[in-house]
């Protein structure tokens, strides 16, 4: 048995508690899909992502859930079982979620390149231990010279 972390829109104490009892009860996983901050809904607004409902959950259960998402290679190695294997030097991993999209590249050990149209700002990018190989403002630069 799994459990599978909630999806946005209607998240309240009463999944919550079905959640916790589903999981504990069942002695179920703890599975997620991401670990998300933030999702961007505008250029000028975020709302609270993945990570913040799994927050609620991880605390009552006393344990993190099992990320099968970005970024972790899981998805990657799944691709590469289904499909053959991709070759690493000719493949790039575009996001606009750094610390998800762009680490998910990181981890599977392809090129990366982070476009500034979602949760990674230009001024956060100059922070971080590892740079992306590319930055763009948008998946429209990718057809200019």
């Amino acid at each position: 048995s799994s459990g599978i972390n909630a999806e946005y829109g209607y998240f309240n104490h009463t999944k919550l508690t079905q959640a916790y009892l589903y999981i504990s009860e069942n002695n179920a996983e703890f599975i997620a899909s991401d670990t998300d901050n933030f999702f961007s809904v505008s250029p000028t607004r975020k709302i609270p992502g993945s990570l913040s409902l799994q927050a609620g959950l991880a605390a009552v259960l006393n344990r993190n859930p099992t990320v099968m998402g970005k970024p972790d290679p899981f998805l990657f190695e799944l691709i590469q079982k289904e499909h053959g294997t991709i070759d690493v030097a000719k493949t790039i991993m575009i996001g606009d979620n750094y610390f998800t999209d762009i680490e998910f590249g990181f981890n599977c050990g392809l090129s990366t390149g982070l476009v500034l149209t979602g949760n990674t700002k230009l001024k956060e990018v100059s922070n971080f231990d590892r740079q992306p190989d590319f930055v763009l403002e948008g998946l429209a630069c990718l057809g200019k010279e």
